[in-house]
C-alpha cells in the first residue's frame, strides 16, 4: 500500500494536489504579515493610548510589592479575585491620572534635563557599587527586571515630571496665622456633655421568646442556619523540593565561556573628578577666533601659575561649575561628551589640559582624581556564575516537567495515579472545607485558586482533575474532589439556643430605642431632662470633653461635637444607638473653644509644636488642592476605558 502510494506521488496530479494544499497555507502567512495582531488598549487620554502591556506590568509590580509587604510581616499574601480587580481598577485610574499630569506639566512648558535626570538615577543605591554609581552595575540591574536604560530613564523622566507639579501644589500651600489659630480653637474645643445609657439588660426579663416565635424565625433565615457545602481535596505538588533534578557537573569550559560573555557586566567603569573652564563660542568664525584666543589667555595665566579655581570663577562661561571653581564633580563613561571624555582619559593627576574644542566651545580641563576600571576576575565570579548556571538549569528542567506535569494530568483527568507514578510525587489530602476556606491546618488552603478550583465545575460537577494551578515561583498543584458533602440544614434543636439569643437581643434593642426616643421627645416638649428618674436612670455628672477622648464612649463624644452650640443656659440633647444595642441620651452644656497661646522665647534648638502642626496643616491643605487638580484635569480630559471590552473579547 504505502509503495503504491509512493509510486503515485511522482505523477502531474500530485503536484496539483501539493500546489491546492499549499496555496491556502501561504496567504494565510502572507495575511500574518498584512495584517498583524491589533495592539490591545486599555484606556486613552486625550487620545494618548495606555497599552495593555503596560498596564499588566504595572498590576504586577504592584503584586510583587504587596506581597513584598506581607512577606515582611511573616504573612502568606495571596490575591482574591476582588482584591485582584481592585487592584487593577487602581492601577488603571494611576496611570490615567499620571498621564494627565504629564501632558498638564508638558503644556506648561516645564521639562526635566538629562542632567537632572542622570543625578536622579545616581542618586539609587542599588546602581552604586563601593558607594558610587556604576554603570555596568546600572545595566546589569535594569536588565534583571527586564528593562533597558532607555525604557527606566523615559519612566524616570516620566515621574520628575509629575513631581514637579506635585510638590509646586503642595509647598504653595498657604496658611495663615489666623488660619492656624482658627484650626487651634476647633481642635482643641471642649464640650461639657451629660449623658445616660438605656441597657439592653434594662428589658431581658421582659422579652419571652416562644416556640412559634424559635420556629418562624428558623424559616425565615434558614439559609443562615445551614451547614454549608463542603469538599475534601487530593492534590499532587511539583516544585523544585519534591523533584530530583539533575546533578550534574559544570565544566569549566562553559563557565569560562560565560564569563567572557557577561565580562562587561563584571567590569566597573573608571571614575574622573575633574575641574574645566568653559569659553562659550557663537557661530561666526570671528566669535570661534576670539573665543579661542581668550581660551589660550586663561591658559597661559594658568601655565603662569595662577589659581584654576579664581580662573575658572572669574571666566568660566558654565553657571553650574563656576561658582565652584569649575569642578565637575565625580563622572563616569557617557556622561561628558566624547571630546572631552577623550582629553580626560589621557590626563594624569593634577595635569591641565590643552583647549579642547566641543559643540559648547573652549574646554580646559584639569584632573584632579581618578578611579581606574577594574574588571573582577574569573576566579573572583566562578562560585556566582556556577550558582547561577545550577539555578538556570533547575529552572528549565522544572518548567519542563511543568509540562509533562499538565499532559498528564489533562490526558487522564480521572486520576492523579498517572501523575504520582510517572513523576514520583506524593499524594497528599485535605480536611473537609467550604468555599470560605476559614482557617484550615492545610497550608494549601491558603491559597485562594486552590479553594475556586475545588468548588470549580470540571472538578466539582465532572469529577475531573484541576488544570494546573501555579500558586507560588515555581510551585505548581493538580487537584480534584476526594469528598463531598452538600449543603444541609441544621437541626432545630442545634439552634435553638442561638436563635432564642438573637431574637432575645433585637427585641431588646428595639425596646431600649423605642424608650429612649421616647424620652428625648418628652425632655424636646417639657424642657425637663429629670423625667428619666420616673424610668429609674440618671444623668451622669457633667464634664468636659475633648474631640480625641474616648471614654465614656467613643460614639457618644463623637455625636456630642456633631451637635450645635447651647444657648445661654439652655441645654441641646441628642439621641443614639450604640454599636453594643444600648441607647444613650447625651445633654451639651456648654461649649468652649481652644485656647490659642503665643510662642514662648525658647532655645533656637528646641522645635516648636506650634510650627510643625503648622506644616502639617500646610501639607493636609497641599494635598487636598492637588486632589482638586486631579479632579478638574480628569473632568475635562477625555478618557476612555476599554478594559470591559478587552475582558469581553477575552471570555468569547
Amino acid at each position: 500500500m504505502l509503495q503504491k502510494i509512493r509510486d503515485g506521488a511522482r505523477g502531474w496530479l500530485a503536484w496539483v494536489i501539493v500546489t491546492i494544499i499549499c496555496i491556502p497555507f501561504a496567504l494565510w502567512g502572507i495575511g500574518e504579515y498584512l495584517h498583524p495582531a491589533p495592539k490591545r488598549v486599555v484606556a486613552e487620554v486625550n487620545g494618548v493610548e495606555l497599552s495593555e502591556r503596560d498596564f499588566k506590568q504595572e498590576v504586577s509590580q504592584q503584586q510583587s510589592r504587596l506581597r513584598a509587604m506581607f512577606q515582611n510581616q511573616g504573612i502568606d499574601f495571596s490575591f482574591t479575585d476582588e482584591q485582584l480587580q481592585q487592584l487593577r481598577k487602581n492601577t488603571l485610574d494611576y496611570m490615567i491620572e499620571e498621564e494627565l499630569l504629564v501632558q498638564s506639566v508638558r503644556d506648561a512648558d516645564m521639562r526635566v534635563s538629562d542632567a537632572l535626570l542622570a543625578t536622579r538615577i545616581h542618586t539609587f543605591q542599588a546602581f552604586h557599587e563601593e558607594g558610587k554609581f556604576s554603570q555596568a552595575r546600572y545595566e546589569q540591574t535594569l536588565g534583571y527586571q527586564g528593562m533597558n536604560p532607555t525604557e527606566f530613564e523615559w519612566k524616570i523622566r516620566r515621574a520628575l515630571l509629575t513631581d514637579q507639579i506635585r510638590e509646586g501644589v503642595l509647598r504653595s500651600a498657604l496658611v495663615t496665622d489666623y488660619d492656624q489659630q482658627q484650626r487651634t480653637r476647633l481642635e482643641e474645643q471642649q464640650r461639657s456633655i451629660s449623658y445616660l445609657i438605656i441597657s439592653t439588660s434594662h428589658f431581658d426579663d421582659s422579652v419571652t421568646i416562644t416556640d412559634a416565635d424559635i420556629k418562624k424565625d428558623y424559616k425565615e433565615h434558614a439559609k443562615q442556619y445551614r451547614i454549608p457545602e463542603k469538599v475534601s481535596i487530593e492534590y499532587v505538588e511539583l516544585s523544585e523540593k519534591n523533584l530530583s533534578l539533575t546533578k550534574q557537573e559544570i565544566e569549566e569550559s562553559t563557565l569560562r565561556k560565560r564569563y567572557e560573555e557577561r565580562k562587561a557586566s563584571f567590569t566597573t567603569p573608571g571614575q574622573w573628578k575633574a575641574r574645566h573652564i568653559l569659553i562659550k563660542v557663537d557661530t561666526t568664525q570671528a566669535d570661534v577666533e576670539a573665543a579661542n584666543q581668550k581660551a589660550q589667555e586663561v591658559l597661559a595665566k594658568i601655565r603662569a601659575g595662577e589659581s584654576f579655581e579664581e580662573l575658572a570663577k572669574e571666566f568660566s562661561d558654565d553657571p553650574g561649575s563656576k561658582r565652584k571653581g569649575g569642578d565637575l564633580g565625580w563622572f563616569g563613561p557617557g556622561t561628558m561628551v566624547k571630546p572631552f571624555e577623550d582629553a580626560v582619559k589621557t590626563l594624569k593627576m593634577g595635569e591641565v589640559s590643552e583647549l579642547v574644542k566641543t559643540q559648547f566651545g573652549f574646554h580646559i580641563i584639569r584632573l584632579d582624581d581618578a578611579i581606574p576600571e577594574v574588571t573582577k576576575t574569573f576566579a573572583q565570579m566562578r562560585e556566582q556564575l556556577k550558582q547561577e548556571f545550577q539555578k538556570e538549569r533547575a529552572e528549565s528542567e522544572f518548567y519542563g516537567q511543568v509540562d509533562q506535569f499538565a499532559n498528564l494530568a489533562f490526558e487522564h483527568p480521572n486520576s492523579l495515579e498517572v501523575l504520582i507514578d510517572t513523576l514520583k510525587l506524593e499524594s497528599k489530602t485535605t480536611e473537609l472545607f467550604d468555599r470560605q476556606g476559614g482557617n484550615q491546618k492545610d497550608a494549601i488552603l491558603s491559597h485562594s485558586k486552590v479553594i475556586k478550583a475545588a468548588f470549580s465545575d470540571q472538578v466539582l460537577k465532572e469529577g475531573l482533575n484541576s488544570e494546573v494551578i501555579t500558586i507560588g515561583e515555581q510551585h505548581a498543584v493538580v487537584l480534584r474532589v476526594k469528598d463531598h458533602e452538600q449543603a444541609q440544614a441544621k437541626p432545630i434543636a442545634e439552634v435553638r439556643d442561638e436563635i432564642i439569643e438573637a431574637l432575645k437581643q433585637e427585641r431588646t434593642q428595639e425596646q431600649a430605642k423605642v424608650l429612649g426616643e421616647s424620652l428625648f421627645d418628652q425632655i424636646q416638649q417639657n424642657g425637663d431632662p429629670e423625667i428619666v428618674k420616673e424610668q429609674g436612670l440618671s444623668w451622669s455628672s457633667a464634664h468636659w470633653a475633648k474631640r480625641i477622648d474616648t471614654t465614656p464612649n467613643r460614639d457618644i463624644v463623637r455625636e456630642a461635637f456633631k451637635m450645635g452650640h447651647p444657648a445661654e443656659k439652655t441645654a441641646l440633647y441628642q439621641g443614639l444607638q450604640l454599636d453594643n444595642g444600648n441607647y444613650a441620651l447625651i445633654t451639651l452644656l456648654e461649649v468652649k473653644d481652644g485656647v490659642v497661646t503665643l510662642p514662648e522665647e525658647k532655645d533656637s534648638k528646641t522645635p516648636d509644636p506650634r510650627e510643625q502642626a503648622k506644616k502639617w496643616q500646610q501639607r493636609a491643605l497641599g494635598e487636598s488642592e492637588f486632589n482638586y487638580l486631579v479632579s478638574g484635569l480628569k473632568a475635562s480630559a477625555e478618557i476612555k476605558n476599554y478594559t470591559k471590552k478587552l475582558s469581553e473579547e477575552d471570555s468569547f
